[in-house]
């Protein structure tokens, strides 16, 4: 026995040669590997019947460990390299029972009766700590709680009451997999993103170390399979969980019929969106089930998932603090915009383009607004977007500026260069453009000549005026290039859109 075991084993009043159970409670909250070495020998040689024992009485007291506020004393005994968390007894209390359990014989109780108390209380416990778990004892926890399973199942396979064993399984699983959801961190969502949209990713922003979250859930999975567990709707409960939630994004086989499963799912995408829970999780199922390889050409998602979806993506878009979460969110948002119904769309896309809410977004949604437009006009059958309610709707707000006497007022550079204004204006003039050259047909209207004026008096006119008026201003030409930043943009897309008018008015001796 390693000299600090044995000196552990001595202060606290015990000497190796006692029965090595009745020194667990004083393993069990040492860190030092070499009393982890001890345990796990427990674990395999001694008898089953005490380790059990044993381990319930240390559950009990990790219970009250996690359930009572720390105070300064507690605060300091953590800070002992000797003494191990809360959480990492659980993982080694854990251990020990994937190790003694199978070595049970049974008596007068069947299997499930014997595991069902067992089990049940580390669910407790599990449950408990996972608020607090790091993330690797929470991807530790999730892989021993899938190898416990593994070994009772195993233990349990002979036994006549097999299936009520499995359900007592399936809830423990259940429960590390959702308790420890927020320890994954695999990069899902960006692993996803990069593989089915390659062309949209510049650099890989895969965040380091996501191997190991991704490991454990790969080995919950194929205990999940072991346990007999499918992913066909007809077999899972009427209410989607968390578990399911992350279990269908990972095991990124989606049944056939899509939109199914985002009705079935909807609910916990909705609470995971609103909650910022399984955040990972929920933009990868979302991302790998709207793909276009699930929906053929014309079929759309009802308006009970877009809507829903719509309602809560833009803020996602807008407002998370993490870069990459904001990228995917809109980049769902505008493939839940192509499924939805046009009449739907439209009214999305209107209600976008005037929330001041989110000015990032209110920018971002003329791009959607050209997405919607030019898919239109790409088709031969008639569509909402390619027709005069186009410019009926969207004229009035996105080809004039916000207020609409913006430019007439005596506005200095510094009143309007720190507003999402002018960006919104050059996304504006980039869809005017874009109309003006595509639009040959003018199914929009876009070419009529009441509309090519009003948009010139409202618009243009003003803006050209002003633009002139800064360009020609000494202090701002000679200013940082980041003053005038907005100043080239505004100016490049006003000269396009001023050579696309040209081009459509009749010649002299036309």
């Amino acid at each position: 026995m390693p000299d600090d075991i044995e000196a552990l084993l001595k202060t606290s009043g015990h000497y190796p040669d006692e029965d090595p159970l009745s020194i667990l409670p004083y393993l069990i909250p040492c860190s030092k590997p070499s009393a982890k070495s001890l345990i796990a020998l427990i674990g395999e040689c001694g008898s089953p019947k005490e380790i059990v024992i044993a381990v319930q009485e240390c559950l009990e007291r990790v219970e009250i460990a996690l359930s009572r506020d720390m105070d300064e004393e507690e605060e300091k005994d953590d800070d002992d390299d000797t003494n191990a968390s809360p959480a990492d007894q659980l993982i080694s209390l854990i251990i020990l029972y994937s190790a003694a359990i199978p070595r049970l014989k049974l008596r007068k109780k069947s299997s499930s009766e014997t595991i069902r108390p067992l089990l049940s209380q580390i669910a407790s416990v599990v449950n408990l700590a996972g608020p607090l778990l790091s993330r690797d004892q929470g991807r530790e926890i999730i892989c021993n709680v899938s190898r416990l399973s593994l070994n009772v199942l195993s233990w349990a396979m002979d036994g006549p009451d097999l299936a009520s064993c499995q359900d007592v399984l399936w809830s423990l699983l259940d429960t590390a997999v959702s308790a420890c959801s927020h320890c994954i961190q695999s990069s899902l969502a960006q692993r996803s993103f990069e593989e089915l949209f390659p062309r949209l990713t510049i650099r890989s922003t895969v965040a380091p170390g996501w191997e190991g979250g991704a490991n454990a859930v790969k080995e919950a999975l194929a205990v999940y399979s072991a346990l007999g567990r499918n992913f066909e709707l007809n077999s899972l409960s009427p209410f989607p969980s968390t578990t399911y939630l992350i279990l269908f994004s990972h095991y990124k086989l989606l049944p056939s019929d899509i939109s199914r499963l985002l009705s079935y799912m909807l609910p916990i995408l909705v609470a995971s969106i609103q909650a910022n829970s399984a955040m990972d999780e929920t933009l990868s199922l979302l991302l790998q089930s709207l793909h276009p390889q699930h929906f053929p050409v014309g079929q759309q998602l009802s308006p009970d998932i877009s809507g829903p979806l719509c309602a809560l993506l833009p803020a996602l878009a807008s407002a998370h603090p993490d870069g990459d979460i904001r990228h995917q969110a809109f980049r769902i948002l505008s493939r839940v915009l192509v499924l939805t119904p046009p009449e739907l769309r439209l009214q999305i896309l209107k209600d976008l383009t005037i929330d001041t809410d989110f000015p990032q977004m209110r920018v971002a949604a003329v791009g959607l607004v050209k997405e919607a437009v030019l898919e239109a006009l790409g088709r031969k059958t008639p569509c909402i977007f390619a027709s005069p309610v186009f410019f009926q709707v969207f004229g009035p707000i996105l080809f004039r500026p916000d207020p609409v006497d913006l430019f007439h007022m005596e506005l200095a550079l510094d009143d309007i260069r720190d507003s999402s204004e002018p960006s919104r204006l050059v996304e504006s003039l980039s869809l005017y453009y874009i109309l003006l050259i595509r639009d040959k047909s003018n199914r929009t209207g876009i070419r009529d000549g009441d509309q090519l004026s009003n948009v010139e008096k409202i618009l243009l006119a003003p803006m050209r005026s002003t633009l002139s008026q800064w360009m020609n201003d000494p202090e701002i030409s000679i200013g940082h290039m980041h003053a005038i930043m907005p100043l080239v943009s505004l100016k490049t897309g006003l000269e396009r859109v001023d050579a696309a008018v040209a081009e459509l008015r009749p010649t002299p001796n036309g």
